[in-house]
């Protein structure tokens, strides 16, 4: 049976990736079903197909998909509890047309507005598609479940990806001077790692002996440090870190500027403003960039935005803030200037992008104080 697709899939670089059918473009004629609406998910960016009177639902009707295409079809949508279900539609000449279509199960989501595709496309067309590059390549080993669980951090891998390839190449040595030989997961996870087999171009222009390399994927991140200058004070977090603990430190809770991961979608700047007011309630205003750094390229893609920004630093901003769902306990405290200044010449700090920012905020808070 032809199936009516309605929603992202209309995005034919994703519809292609999915479907693993180059050629589905040749295979799709617009249709409509009456009575019907298709509007954002609530809480989400994606779409769903429900009852209004008075609205006419647009899509496409795909045919001659064959078992294998279907089947991954199949797959992607039942990871967000989409099933297909048979119905009627118009076809472009109007005349019914026998389809299936994938719709939630009863009361799994609520509409909000109506779904603009124009700007979904826009805005997350290129990473959905690249999403769906890594979320079926292991369909064999991950259930449709599973698979829906770990999409959101693979959209933010993938989002960290496609900034990336915006960075124009430099002259020398480059991207074009690695062979990669092969890659599987070695550990696929909330975090991933990613074991590699490759050769690159050496600086005598010889090609280097086949090496293997184990990389931590992480993702980009936003990371600000809050400035008053008026009040002439910083603020700090401070929150339990695993990292530091299985290190075998005896202090793993450790003070750091706010940071966050950079959510698909958003700019760094976006992240950084908004990562402020989950963590200690602040507003920023304006956001210096002190740098954009890989914090270790020999062991993680992880990859770091750093900012100072400026907001207001009252006496009663300290407190404790993060999100639940994330289990985030972060307690916030505002230093002095003079406060903060020793511990960054004593070397008490012990984080590598607060040491940045602060040094940076050394060297440009005469100008900053000067300007509030």
């Amino acid at each position: 049976m032809d199936l009516f697709l309605f929603g992202t899939l209309l995005h034919l670089p994703l519809l292609e990736q999915v479907s693993g059918d180059v050629d589905v473009g040749q295979k799709i004629a617009p249709a409509t079903r009456a009575g019907y609406r298709v509007s954002r998910v609530e809480g989400h960016v994606f779409p769903m197909m429900h009852p209004s009177p008075d609205s006419t639902a647009h899509g496409v009707i795909v045919t001659g998909l064959d078992a294998q295409a279907l089947a991954r079809l199949d797959y992607y949508e039942k990871a967000f509890g989409y099933d297909r279900v048979a119905f009627t539609v118009l076809d472009a000449n109007e005349d019914p047309r026998e389809v299936t279509a994938y719709v939630p199960e009863a009361g799994r989501w609520s509409a909000a507005e109506p779904w603009d595709f124009e700007a979904w496309a826009e805005k997350f067309g290129p990473v959905t598609t690249l999403t769906a590059q890594e979320a079926l390549a292991d369909m064999e080993g991950t259930s449709a479940a599973e698979m829906g669980a770990k999409y959101p951090q693979i959209m933010t891998r993938a989002a960290s990806r496609l900034r990336a390839q915006q960075v124009p190449p430099r002259a020398g040595l480059n991207r074009t001077d690695v062979s990669l030989i092969g890659a599987r997961k070695a550990h696929d996870g909330f975090f991933t790692v990613e074991a590699l087999d490759l050769t690159f171009k050496q600086f005598d222009g010889a090609i280097s002996a086949p090496i293997n390399r184990e990389v931590f994927v992480g993702v980009d991140c936003a990371i600000v440090l809050p400035y008053d200058p008026v009040r002439d004070r910083v603020l700090l977090v401070e929150q339990f870190r695993p990292g530091a603990y299985v290190r075998g430190d005896a202090n793993p809770w450790t003070v750091e500027p706010v940071a966050g991961r950079i959510d698909p979608g958003e700019t760094p700047e976006d992240a950084a403003r908004r990562e402020a007011f989950e963590e200690a309630g602040v507003r920023l205003q304006d956001l210096h960039l002190v740098s954009e750094v890989y914090p270790s390229p020999g062991t993680t893609s992880e990859y770091f935005f750093i900012y100072v920004g400026l907001c207001d630093l009252p006496d009663d901003t300290e407190g404790v803030g993060g999100l639940v769902s994330e289990a985030e306990d972060i307690r916030s405290q505002v230093l002095d200037w003079a406060t903060f200044d020793r511990s960054l010449t004593a070397g008490d700090v012990r984080l590598l992008p607060l040491l940045a920012a602060g040094h940076w905020l050394a060297r440009n808070r005469d100008r900053l104080r000067a300007a509030a």
